[in-house]
């Protein structure tokens, strides 16, 4: 059964790199941070991390697909939780930075890092360290973002924690009717 799901999974993980779907529409990406912190709280106790988070009061604005931006950031979060289990000092950290025409989102863990050479490999369809991952996760997250004009930035070491960095161009001009 556990093999025939881990096939079903990777099959439809396969299917979702030939059609990728991206509905932009504006959206706040401080509500979208927000919503997401909401519904990961209860995994983040339930491991025992200690969680911070710095998302502003403000509205900002991006052309973005709120349901694939979700995706990408509960993904994120999701494989830092995994990659603190075995670790004593469980941090996460969420935290943006706005900036002329951009604005960064900063996940940082400290989870058990990421070799230099696995960093590179990341970059791979179906490359995981996981025995039970698909190794799509990280590469659906860069296409997802590419199509909204963004990038994904690991950042990490091994033993210290690992800072991802996603950039996300602001919408300048917003006109209410």
């Amino acid at each position: 059964k556990e093999e025939v799901s881990k096939v079903l999974t990777l099959l439809q993980d396969f299917l979702s790199i030939r059609k990728i779907k991206i509905e932009k529409e504006t959206l706040d990406i401080y509500y979208l941070l927000e919503t997401i912190e909401g519904s990961i709280k209860p995994l983040i106790k339930e491991n025992g991390i200690e969680f911070n988070s710095n998302i502003p009061d403000d509205e900002l604005y991006i052309d973005g697909d709120y349901n694939r931006l979700n995706q990408v950031i509960i993904n994120i979060l999701k494989n830092s939780i995994e990659a603190m289990k075995e670790t004593n000092i469980k941090k996460l950290n969420v935290h943006t930075k706005l900036l002329k025409d951009k604005v960064n989102i900063y996940i940082e863990d400290s989870g058990v890092g990421i070799s230099e050479e696995n960093l590179n490999k990341m970059k791979e369809p179906f490359f995981s360290t996981k025995r039970s991952g698909t190794g799509l996760g990280v590469y659906l997250s860069r296409e997802i973002l590419k199509e909204h004009d963004g990038t994904l930035k690991y950042e990490s070491k091994e033993g210290i924690g690992t800072k991802v960095t996603i950039t996300l161009p602001i919408k300048k001009d917003i006109l209410f009717s």
